[in-house]
């Protein structure tokens, strides 16, 4: 199973214009996001779709894969299912471009589901909510799930 994650980013966040390549200990927030994911032992392929030259000479500068793809897209993963016209792949892992903490491991939790049913159509990590601060911050997402663990909404 040709297995791929896909992290979308662009520079006009509406929040942290450029937010993508803001520097973390000298490298932009991409590049760490981008070398941890495709550290994965799960994926054949890693790539970068974005809509913006800056963001493309960047990735390229440390080793990307980038997929260029249209500024119109409102949601990241408009902006994947775009990039993956372009791509052979059995599965698509999306990989939210703001995600500098994302571990290797986490893409391998994610990808592990399907090989025991690769009739599954999507998976979602989650995490329990430790802290009440955590649960009254509307940015962080909450997930109301069943007793088998099918996430019922978010």
């Amino acid at each position: 199973m040709r297995t791929i994650a896909v992290i979308p980013a662009r520079m006009g966040s509406s929040r942290f214009p450029g937010k993508p390549i803001a520097k973390i200990l000298g490298r932009p927030m991409i590049e760490h996001i981008y070398k941890r994911v495709a550290m994965s032992k799960s994926l054949d392929a890693t790539y970068i779709a974005t809509c913006d030259e800056e963001i493309r000479q960047i990735a390229e500068g440390f080793g990307a894969q980038v997929i260029m793809t249209a500024d119109t897209h409102e949601r990241a993963s408009d902006r994947v299912a775009e990039a993956v016209t372009q791509l052979e792949a059995d599965l698509i892992v999306m990989v939210q471009g703001d995600e500098p903490m994302t571990h290797p491991n986490m893409i391998d939790t994610a990808v592990a589901p399907f090989k025991h049913d690769p009739q599954l159509g999507c998976v979602n990590l989650v995490r329990k909510i430790d802290h009440e601060a955590d649960y009254l911050d509307v940015n962080t997402i909450k997930v109301v799930m069943n007793q088998q663990g099918d996430a019922l909404y978010m």
